[in-house]
C-alpha cells in the first residue's frame, strides 16, 4: 500500500487523477464515509409495490445501521430504524406483512407508526411513558415509483436534488410506470471482495468492455456508446446494438433496441439492457473496508418471465466478469507501487470515456473534504 502524505482533497490537480489508493483501504477514510456519505445521502431500498397494504414492510443495512421500511395505517411510508428502544434487539428481518412490531427479546410492541404500544411490567412505573419510546425515524421518499431512504433528517427531498434525472427516466423508459420487482429474483451474485467504489468506479465506465466483456461488446455498437454527467448522475447509453451477438440473442423487434445506465450519487446503479423490458436498480453498498454487497431487484412488466439466455448471460458471464475484474484492482490497490492514475477523459464523452468515473471521485472528495 502506498504511503502518502494527506493533500488538499479539492486541489484542482487532483481532476485528471483518481483517487489515492488509501481511499480504497484506510479505516479512518473508511469510517468518515459512512458519516459523510452513507448516512447523509439517498440510497435505494425497492419499489412502491412493495408497499401494497398497511403493514407491508421491508428491510435493508446501510453501513452498520439496520432499517425498516414499513406502510403505516394512515397509508404514510416510514424508515425506522431495526432496533428496539428497550435493550436495542433488531425487531424485524427480511421482508413481508406485520399487523404490530415485536421484538424478539422482550416483546416490547410497536404499532405500524413506530409508536410503543405495550411493554410488559412497566405499567408498575409511574414514570414510565410509552410516547417517549417511539421508534427512531429516518426520512423516506419515493422518486419515479422507487423508495429511496436517507439517514439524514434535514436532508433535501431526492426530487429536488435530481429532478432531472426523473425526466429523463421518464423519458428513455417509458415502461417506467408499468414496472413490477422481481421479488424471488435470487440468481446472481451478490457479494464482492472489494471496496465499495471499485465497484462503482467499473460500473460507470466502458473503457473496459472490449476486453473485460467481450460478449457485451459485441452486442453493443461500441461506436455508438456515449457518456454524460449531470449534478449529481450520470448517463451511460449506447443508441445501437447487434441483435445476432454472442451475449444473448434477441430478435430485431424487440422493444428495445438500445441500452442505458445510469448512476445517482452516491450508491446507486440502474439501466437496462437491450432485448426485453428488463429493468435493474442496484444500491452498491459497503459490507467493510475491502467487501461490497449489492442489494437491488430487476424489473419486469406483467409478470414477464426473464429470457433464459439473458438470464444465463447475466449471472454465468457478465456479473462473475465484473467481480473478477474488481476484486483484481482491490488487490492491485493494496501494492506499495501504486498510488493514483490518470483518468482517460474523451472531450466528446464517447465510449472510452472515464469523466463518469471522474465526476465520481470529484464527489467523493467533496464529501469527504480534507482527509
Amino acid at each position: 500500500m502506498a504511503q502518502t502524505q494527506p493533500t488538499d482533497a479539492l486541489s484542482p490537480k487532483h481532476a485528471y487523477r483518481t483517487l489515492s489508493s488509501r481511499y480504497y483501504w484506510s479505516p479512518e477514510i473508511f469510517e468518515k464515509e459512512k458519516t459523510a456519505i452513507l448516512y447523509r445521502h439517498w440510497h435505494y431500498a425497492g419499489h412502491i409495490s412493495q408497499f401494497a397494504a398497511p403493514g407491508d414492510y421491508l428491510t435493508l443495512r446501510i453501513g452498520d445501521e439496520h432499517l425498516i421500511v414499513m406502510r403505516g395505517d394512515d397509508g404514510d411510508l416510514r424508515g425506522f430504524f431495526n432496533v428496539c428502544r428497550h435493550r436495542a434487539h433488531r425487531l424485524l428481518e427480511n421482508s413481508g406483512n406485520v399487523k404490530a412490531i415485536v421484538c424478539p427479546y422482550h416483546a416490547w410492541t410497536y404499532n405500524r407508526q413506530g409508536e410503543l404500544r405495550y411493554a410488559r411490567g412497566t405499567d408498575a412505573m409511574p414514570d414510565f411513558e410509552l410516547e417517549k419510546h417511539c421508534l427512531s425515524c429516518f426520512k423516506v421518499e419515493v422518486f419515479c415509483n422507487f423508495v429511496f431512504v436517507n439517514l439524514d433528517t434535514n436532508a433535501i427531498s431526492l426530487a429536488e436534488q435530481a429532478g432531472d434525472l426523473a425526466e429523463d427516466l421518464k423519458l428513455r423508459v417509458p415502461f417506467l410506470d408499468q414496472l413490477k420487482p422481481i421479488l424471488t429474483d435470487t440468481g446472481r451474485p451478490t457479494s464482492i471482495d472489494a471496496n465499495w467504489k471499485v465497484v462503482m468506479d467499473n460500473f460507470l465506465e466502458c473503457y473496459h468492455c472490449p476486453k473485460g466483456h467481450p460478449a457485451f461488446a459485441d452486442m453493443i455498437d461500441m461506436d455508438s456508446f456515449e457518456n454524460e454527467t449531470f449534478g449529481l448522475w450520470s448517463r451511460q447509453s449506447a443508441s445501437i446494438v447487434n441483435p445476432n451477438n454472442s451475449a444473448y440473442q434477441f430478435s430485431k423487434d424487440a422493444p428495445l433496441q438500445d441500452a442505458n445506465f445510469w448512476f445517482l450519487w452516491p450508491t446507486l446503479a440502474m439501466g437496462y439492457l437491450p432485448g426485453e423490458k428488463i429493468f435493474f436498480a442496484s444500491a452498491i453498498l459497503p459490507n467493510g473496508i475491502d467487501k461490497t454487497y449489492r442489494y437491488g431487484h430487476r424489473y419486469v412488466v406483467d409478470g414477464a418471465p426473464l429470457p433464459g439466455n439473458y438470464n444465463d448471460y447475466i449471472n454465468t458471464v457478465i456479473v462473475p466478469e465484473d467481480i473478477d475484474l474488481c476484486e483484481s484492482v482491490q488487490q492491485g490497490l493494496m501494492s506499495q507501487s501504486y498510488e493514483d492514475g490518470p483518468f482517460v477523459v474523451d472531450p466528446n464523452q464517447l465510449g472510452i470515456s472515464e469523466h463518469a468515473v471522474q465526476q465520481f471521485h470529484g464527489l467523493v472528495r467533496t464529501a469527504l473534504g480534507n482527509i
